[in-house]
């Protein structure tokens, strides 16, 4: 990543669009700007604030890679280091660096595609249900529409959010994972959005 620039007093980084992953998370983005200027968008309030929260994903995942997120399955929870930056945050010092942040925007990232995941079915379905339900629904409905991914980040998610040990030593979704799911959940919206 290219160091920050200002944009109307803003810091903004550029992506390197020669990387294949940098190049990908901005096309992701692009799509989501074209979904968002689209007619289906603009008449369902529901699919634009779910383009929104997805976005972030996209924007969690750059900001994962910007600050060196590395997969690290089968690593114990080192307290030492939380205890650390909550001691630090009390005393008003935001750290804002490391493995840690850079952990703290992938988790946001899962946790964003996995709702937007699961908002989205129920839109295209139109109904609520839980989400292998739905999936098996609008796979009925777009045939063509892959998504080996998508489970896998929402059932991590649910565990993540529903047992009490989490997933700090048991993830099994890597970057690479996270990143086939946004681009099957964009195949999705895209193809209920009528876009080829």
């Amino acid at each position: 990543m290219e160091p920050l620039a200002k944009d109307e007093n803003r810091q903004l980084i550029s992506l390197n669009l020669d990387d294949p992953t940098e190049a990908a998370l901005s096309k992701f983005a692009g799509r989501i700007g074209t979904l968002l200027t689209g007619p289906t968008v603009r008449m369902n309030p529901d699919l634009a604030g779910s383009l929104d929260d997805f976005l972030g994903a996209v924007y969690a995942l750059i900001q994962a890679k910007r600050h060196d997120f590395t997969d690290r399955p089968d690593r114990p929870i080192e307290i030492a280091a939380v205890e650390k930056r909550a001691v630090q945050i009390a005393a008003g010092r935001v750290r804002t660096e490391g493995k840690w942040i850079a952990g703290f925007y992938f988790n946001n990232a899962l946790f964003r595609t996995a709702a937007v995941y699961h908002r989205v079915l129920k839109i295209i379905v139109g109904k609520s249900a839980y989400a292998p339900a739905l999936r098996i629904e609008a796979q009925a409905l777009y045939p063509r529409w892959s998504s080996e991914n998508l489970p896998i980040v929402h059932s991590q998610v649910n565990d993540l959010k529903h047992t009490p040990r989490g997933l700090h030593d048991q993830r099994t979704v890597t970057y690479a994972i996270a990143l086939a799911a946004v681009g099957e959940l964009l195949e999705l919206i895209e193809a209920s959005a009528g876009k080829p």
